[in-house]
């Protein structure tokens, strides 16, 4: 079988990063600001004779020229103030990496999701483990395995777990939590 290396000199890909926590409300500001400038062309185009009806955005600019200050309006405005401040810490903030480094000199990366779909599968392989689930942060995976009474596997999950993770540039921390199940049902003769 041919050995191929990799080709040299291309530069490491940047760390995978989730989107920015405020993808959502970029969106909907995003969608707030091309509607206004819908409303703004036609009623330019209304004013400049190209289409025909109504002003809309006057009426609107005319009933909240009325508005007074009160307690409730300055409520509003300080706590909207204070979400625009949140947002933009937010949004100025670290993003949380999402994908683990495998070592290897392809710059190779694994989920979360599969770095525990991956401890899951090592765990269920473990003897005497029923059913495992697992989770993963870029520190730790939890592992739960469900057991008959008595059986105790933590460690030779633990190893299976460690073993099977081993790739990873950063070795994660495993934790296992147990779960025990009643057993089998038996028949209605007692067999």
């Amino acid at each position: 079988m041919t050995h191929v290396d990799p080709p040299r000199g291309f530069p490491p890909a940047a760390p995978a990063t989730r989107a920015g926590r405020v993808a959502w409300v970029s969106i909907v500001l995003a969608v707030a600001l091309v509607a206004l400038g819908v409303l703004v062309l036609r009623d330019a185009l209304v004013l400049a004779g190209r289409v025909s009806g109504d002003l809309w955005l006057p009426p609107l600019v005319d009933r909240a020229d009325g508005v007074t200050p009160t307690t409730a309006v300055v409520v509003v405005g300080v706590v909207a103030a204070l979400l625009g401040l949140w947002l933009v810490a937010v949004a100025l903030g670290r993003r949380v990496r999402t994908r683990l480094d495998v070592r290897s000199s392809t710059g190779t990366t694994l989920s979360l999701r599969d770095a525990a779909r991956l401890a899951a599968s090592a765990a269920e392989d473990v003897d005497r483990v029923l059913s495992a689930r697992a989770s993963a942060t870029r520190r730790s995976v939890t592992v739960t395995v469900t057991t008959l009474p008595g059986d105790d596997v933590a460690d030779a999950v633990r190893a299976a777990v460690t073993e099977r993770l081993a790739p990873l540039a950063q070795p994660l921390s495993v934790k296992v939590a147990g779960r025990v199940t009643a057993g089998l049902a038996v028949g209605g003769d007692g067999r």
